[in-house]
């Protein structure tokens, strides 16, 4: 259980701030974890929605060091609340600790104040200017905190490479647990790219995140950017690079009042048509979840598209056993599509009967199965289920349902003698066994089914 002790500290007469500066500390089983301060800006109306500048400190910093920066009296004057995390450590943000303190201090702002959870911003300098590029590569879930936009001021955006230009980093090797050899998924989940292997690389997670590129003349911060720019070109469409670099190194080289009207142009993206991520561990990026990891120390590769209000597209999903689709609209389509092209397979979800699977769903059965689908996306044989929710509503489905005659909750011997059994007239099946005993979708249930349970159970 988190607990937070505020203390206020107001530096208007040593620094010339107008606004005050609050100091918490975030404290889990007594333990201190991190500290942070924030600020309000001072015409703050809790009727109203307030954006909120989340900005990461340099190294060898502080949660007061920004305040030293344009940016505090940026969001001040835009009316946008302001966040400092000191990160745990001085030497790095790029961790996973890191990160779990700057969500819970964001999800403890947004419960003390009016947080428009659309319009939250991301910039840090030097060691912090990676840090919301990589926050928002591993937080795409939006029921939690996300990132509308970020930007970078001499950010170290590939750790691993970084890590070989300086010849080795005491930090990275403390926080990420050894070298890039000893622990390279590691330094690739907390990088914003890695340039060497886009297969091991989180890149593809910034699709939907505007990201804004700055960096001094001649650091060599500079090719980090500049690469990544490069890479995404055409894939993210709301990019910024700076082409005429001055300062340099970190919040020297940025503009902070041109920085926040370039961010103050985006909006989160919550429901976006295409999803392509790399995600570093189970979890929900946008209307998917991928649950459980197969090979741990892998990227769970998922990518969907949404064709239609109706129709969804599978193109990659791997290093997991289960995909769960959000579909959240005020009212259920007639019937929902899955499709992979690169198999020419289809299976439909039709509301049309009711289904003895979903207790909590009426009026639901499933139309136009085809096995093909499951036999070529489940190459290794691994049991694959597809959830679509809608709101409180879950609906979950496998093999298991549709060839389940006698409908136990099991598929097995037992299915195939009762399928038979129908087949000779001995007994007849309701709607729901036939379509669940009726394998090949050809509208009757004979020895062809039979054929195809077979195969299956074997």
């Amino acid at each position: 259980m988190n607990k937070f002790i505020k203390y206020t500290l107001v530096f208007s007469l040593s620094f010339g701030w107008s606004q005050d500066i609050y100091t918490e500390y975030l404290v889990e089983s007594g333990d201190s974890l991190d500290v942070f301060s924030y600020q309000i800006p001072e015409n703050y109306n809790n009727l109203n929605t307030h954006p909120l500048l989340v900005i990461f400190h340099q190294w060898g910093g502080d949660e007061n060091s920004p305040y030293y920066t344009q940016f505090d009296e940026e969001a001040n004057n835009r009316n946008w609340l302001y966040l400092s995390p000191f990160g745990g450590s001085s030497n790095n943000y790029n961790h996973q600790d890191a990160q779990y303190f700057v969500m819970q201090e964001i999800l403890w702002l947004s419960e003390q104040y009016n947080i428009d959870s659309n319009r939250i911003y991301m910039v840090g300098g030097s060691m912090g200017g990676a840090a919301g590029a990589i926050f928002a590569n591993n937080h795409l879930d939006p029921t939690r905190p996300m990132v509308a936009a970020t930007t970078s001021a001499s950010g170290i955006l590939d750790c691993e490479r970084r890590f070989y230009e300086m010849d080795g980093n005491n930090s990275m090797i403390e926080w990420f647990g050894g070298s890039p050899e000893e622990v390279p998924f590691e330094y690739h989940r907390n990088s914003a790219v890695f340039f060497a292997d886009s297969t091991q690389s989180m890149h593809f997670n910034l699709k939907h995140i505007p990201l804004y590129l700055d960096f001094g003349t001649s650091e060599p911060h500079r090719t980090h950017a500049e690469d990544l720019f490069a890479l995404l070109q055409g894939y993210n469409l709301n990019m910024w690079i700076d082409s005429n670099p001055t300062g340099s190194h970190g919040f020297s080289v940025i503009d902070e009042n041109h920085a926040c009207d370039w961010m103050s142009q985006f909006e989160l993206e919550r429901n976006p048509r295409e999803i392509n991520v790399n995600l570093d561990e189970p979890g929900r990026a946008y209307w998917v979840e991928a649950k459980n990891q197969s090979v741990e120390d892998e990227f769970l590769r998922v990518e969907c598209e949404r064709l239609n209000e109706n129709t969804f597209l599978i193109n990659q999903f791997k290093n997991s056993d289960t995909l769960i689709f959000h579909i959240l609209n005020d009212t259920i389509p007639s019937n929902i599509q899955f499709y992979n092209y690169q198999y020419d397979s289809i299976f439909t979800i039709g509301i049309t009967g009711t289904s003895p699977f979903i207790s909590t769903i009426l009026d639901v059965s499933f139309e136009g199965f085809n096995s093909a689908y499951w036999d070529n996306l489940n190459q290794e044989n691994e049991t694959i289920y597809v959830d679509i929710s809608w709101g409180s509503y879950n609906m979950a489905f496998t093999f298991e349902d549709f060839m389940d005659v006698n409908l136990d909750g099991v598929w097995d011997v037992t299915d195939i003698i009762l399928t038979i059994q129908n087949i000779l007239g001995q007994i007849v099946f309701n709607s729901t066994q036939t379509e669940n005993a009726d394998l090949n979708d050809d509208g009757g249930v004979d020895i062809l089914d039979i054929i195809l349970m077979v195969n299956l159970i074997l």
